[in-house]
């Protein structure tokens, strides 16, 4: 990891989008899982609309309120579904995840199908 400017603290990541700023959770914070969504690259709902409704489930909020920032804006996931479920991919045939930030939350989509939302914990 870089170091970070000096008006900005090293345990904190931040994402830059125009013309405001999302701050993450800490490197180091403790997560807990707040909904797991399965994901079936066979059925017509995409990865995306996936993701939408597991971070909606996780908000207990309605997936059409799940609009800003734009999910892709932080992830491309196109390429995440080909990479992870593609025909081609050599992934598949071992268990692998990818994970991201996104309203907060941290996103975990693994190879066997599941979408996990975690949040931070409470300490």
């Amino acid at each position: 990891m870089t170091n970070a400017p000096e008006d900005q603290p090293d345990d904190r990541r931040t994402a830059t989008n125009e013309s405001r700023t999302y701050e993450n959770v800490p490197e180091d914070a403790e997560w807990e899982v707040v909904t797991q969504v399965p994901y079936d690259p066979s059925e017509a709902d995409g990865l995306t609309t996936t993701i939408v409704y597991a971070v909606a489930e996780a908000e207990d909020v309605s997936p059409s309120d799940i609009k800003q920032p734009p999910l892709y804006e932080v992830v491309d996931t196109a390429a995440l579904e080909s990479a992870l479920f593609g025909s081609e991919s050599s992934i598949r045939a071992t268990q692998c995840s990818t994970e991201f930030m996104y309203r907060g939350r941290r996103i975990v989509v693994e190879t066997d199908g599941w979408v996990i939302v975690h949040e931070q914990a409470e300490r």
